[in-house]
């Protein structure tokens, strides 16, 4: 009898055992790694684009400063290669791990921020820059991720309070705001207002109550009505170099001549560039404006050469891409598990969109000229690193979501 009890506790629990194991193979496939395919496709397409434009409208400005057309073209690419490698690395990294420090990082963050203008490297009246064993880096590049991680983190662990002025609106003003001041210290307008568009955006997502955000936006509104209209004494005396960028934004081709300094040749020549690509663009290498007509090509107005080159078509083409990459970006955080992971995907996404929107605008006159670089586009190898990482986070919230749910 014994016996027969035993040989039936051992056969009910190698059932149990069956069943424990049986798992849907597709749910093995995104156990063991499955990334967000879309999205990989989309960033090495984007990454791929960036770099041909980055080699044709830099040869020019290599070959006449450095005797060297592949001078930008060759460290743009060592940086391709070694953000791909770290993005790869980073779609296996255990996101979660991120909330636990989000604080350190981001006060940390903001030291190297608040130190910059005193030890940092200094270039056209602004210093903004730390040279660590040869390569240069802005540190205003790693705050906007640590204000998105900092943010996602306090409203994903005050949910339920959050709709609150003071749990909700408050607090995110006061982690915002000394993230402006730094940037501003280095004269850096462009992360400055950035780092404010993010902050709003983390806000709306935070779920706080719409009547709160409406006050927060219409006083954002009215300030800045102000400075265009009635304060522009007060934007001319204490931030001259703001009222200028505005004067010029009205007219750039009036500041185009040396008496003006010169001002505006280079948002006037950005239009130049895109009027004269039409609809096919004058093809790819072929550009005319990158010829010592539009300074630094290669950088924040990388997409007025391409306009150029590749015309409206490509224009569009390189937008769509820049869409698909926001869709799936969103989707991803729709489908996470958790309020952090998808308020992270969210952000970084985010991020991206903003810098893409504005530097579209500011090419195209559409905005004053404030330096903001377009991602994976603009030369520069460190935020290209740096973008590549932040990629490689948001791959990792789609690689770990069926996980955490099991």
């Amino acid at each position: 009898m014994a016996d027969y009890h035993s040989e039936n506790a051992s056969t009910k629990q190698d059932t149990i055992k069956k069943k424990s194991v049986k798992i849907n193979p597709n749910q093995i496939y995104r156990m063991i790694g499955e990334i967000d395919r879309p999205m990989l496709i989309v960033i090495i397409a984007l990454v791929c684009i960036g770099s041909v434009m980055v080699f044709s409208a830099s040869y020019a400005v290599g070959e006449t400063r450095f005797d060297d057309s592949y001078h930008f073209a060759r460290s743009q690419i060592f940086f391709v290669v070694a953000g791909l490698a770290a993005m790869m690395g980073f779609t296996r990294f255990p996101y979660g791990i991120l909330k636990q420090v989000a604080y350190a990082i981001y006060l940390g963050v903001l030291g190297l921020n608040y130190i910059v203008p005193f030890f940092g490297i200094t270039r056209n009246g602004a210093t903004r820059w730390f040279n660590v064993m040869g390569v240069e880096f802005q540190p205003s590049e790693l705050l906007k991720f640590a204000l998105v991680l900092v943010l996602a983190t306090y409203i994903s662990n005050n949910a339920s309070r959050i709709k609150t002025w003071r749990h909700g609106i408050i607090p995110i003003i006061g982690l915002t705001i000394p993230a402006c001041i730094a940037t501003l210290l280095q004269s850096h307008m462009s992360a400055t207002i950035i780092l404010l568009l993010l902050a709003v955006m983390m806000l709306w997502l935070s779920g706080i109550k719409r009547s709160y955000f409406g006050m927060v936006i219409g006083s954002v509104g009215v300030v800045g009505t102000f400075f265009l209209t009635a304060g522009r004494g007060i934007l001319e005396k204490y931030v001259p170099q703001v009222f200028t960028r505005l004067e010029i934004w009205f007219d750039p081709f009036k500041y185009m001549s040396w008496e003006t300094g010169g001002k505006g040749w280079q948002p006037a020549q950005s239009l130049y560039a895109i009027c004269s690509g039409g609809f096919w663009g004058l093809g790819l290498g072929q550009s005319n404006q990158k010829h010592g007509y539009l300074p630094e090509p290669q950088n924040d107005y990388i997409f007025a050469i391409l306009a150029e080159e590749l015309g409206f078509f490509g224009v569009i083409c390189v937008i769509s891409l820049f869409g698909i990459l926001a869709y799936r970006g969103f989707v991803i955080a729709q489908k996470t598990p958790n309020r952090f992971c998808s308020l992270l995907a969210m952000g970084i996404t985010s991020q991206i969109v903003i810098q893409v929107i504005l530097n579209l605008a500011v090419v195209s006159n559409t905005l004053p000229s404030t330096g903001i670089s377009l991602p994976f586009f603009s030369y520069g190898g460190s935020s290209l690193l740096i973008l590549l990482c932040e990629m490689g986070l948001v791959l990792s919230v789609s690689r770990y979501s069926f996980v955490e749910q099991g």
